[in-house]
């Protein structure tokens, strides 16, 4: 296959805030720009396996504005192969607001785009069918069936990041999770589906991990009694913002090498582990080579 690793859609840039604490009242407070970033959480994935070592290409929709050049070159730059990115004309590119506290906490806000409802054309199809593992989102069951359709034919993996704010809920959601190789939760994202319990959800053949913020990671795949726990590494927190998607490249990363389901969450703890002493959604992301070192200390 011609790719690793193909993200598919959540991008856009960040307006990325720093603050003493969160807001929690209706007053104003003094905030630091630190910056017009790249982001989106496929996109950062994306980013974060090639810096890992795979070879990766990205799927998505930018304006033909300068936000939608920067987020194409930044790929570029990072080693992603941006040939299933379409330049749309006389639509803004998307563009998340992340506020972040001393404290490592964070609010994301985010505005929707009309880019976030463009179909697939069959060229970015053919890249997705051309990937060893496809990441991405639910967006709706038309998207998620194009996907699973090109990914079977293949013989490739198809891997979803559910967030809270997934378009898809209910019974359509845990339909299309039931079809899916490698699921990404957070907790507060069972409730979409309308269960409170990992077991209730994995199926045969999947891997099911959910992320606890600081407290690190449960995963489950069937014929185990008890999720795995993989805590958190205990290190110095500048800033959370991407760490979850350093996390969710690195375990795919490893299963593509062939790790279990402990050993990739364990890679990819210490993936995250680094990532988050850095600003910036993609700031700090990883080599191959510094996560093989940590885990060797």
């Amino acid at each position: 296959m011609r790719y690793d690793f193909v993200g598919v859609g959540g991008l856009a840039y960040d307006l990325v805030l720093r603050i003493d604490r969160l807001p929690i009242t209706d007053e104003k407070y003094p905030a630091r720009l630190i910056g017009k970033l790249p982001g989106g959480f496929i996109a950062n994935a994306t980013c974060a396996a090639a810096r890992l070592g795979l070879c990766t290409g990205y799927i998505g929709w930018v304006g033909e504005d300068a936000e939608g050049q920067m987020l194409h070159d930044d790929f570029i730059g990072w080693g992603v192969d941006p040939a299933g990115l379409v330049r749309v004309p006389g639509v803004p590119s998307p563009f998340t607001v992340i506020v972040s506290d001393n404290q490592g906490h964070r609010a994301i806000l985010l505005p929707h785009s009309p880019l976030y409802n463009i179909p697939f054309s069959n060229e970015q199809l053919a890249i997705a069918g051309d990937a060893k593992v496809v990441f991405t989102f639910p967006r709706d069951l038309k998207w998620f069936g194009q996907l699973r359709r090109v990914t079977r034919e293949s013989g490739g993996l198809l891997a979803l990041d559910v967030e809270n704010t997934s378009p898809l809920q209910g019974q359509e959601l845990r339909q299309a999770l039931r079809l899916t190789d490698v699921v990404f939760v957070k907790h507060s994202s069972l409730s979409l589906v309308g269960v409170w319990s990992l077991r209730d959800l994995v199926t045969p053949g999947q891997w099911l991990i959910m992320t606890v913020g600081s407290s690190g990671a449960y995963g489950i795949e069937c014929g185990m009694e008890e999720p795995i726990l993989q805590p958190a590494l205990p290190v110095e927190v500048v800033d959370s913002t991407g760490a979850g998607d350093c996390f969710h490249a690195a375990v795919l990363a490893a299963r593509l090498k062939g790790a279990t389901l402990r050993e990739a969450m364990v890679y990819a703890s210490a993936a995250a582990s680094i990532k988050v002493q850095y600003y910036g959604a993609r700031g700090g992301l990883p080599t191959r080579a510094e996560v093989e070192a940590l885990l060797k200390e």
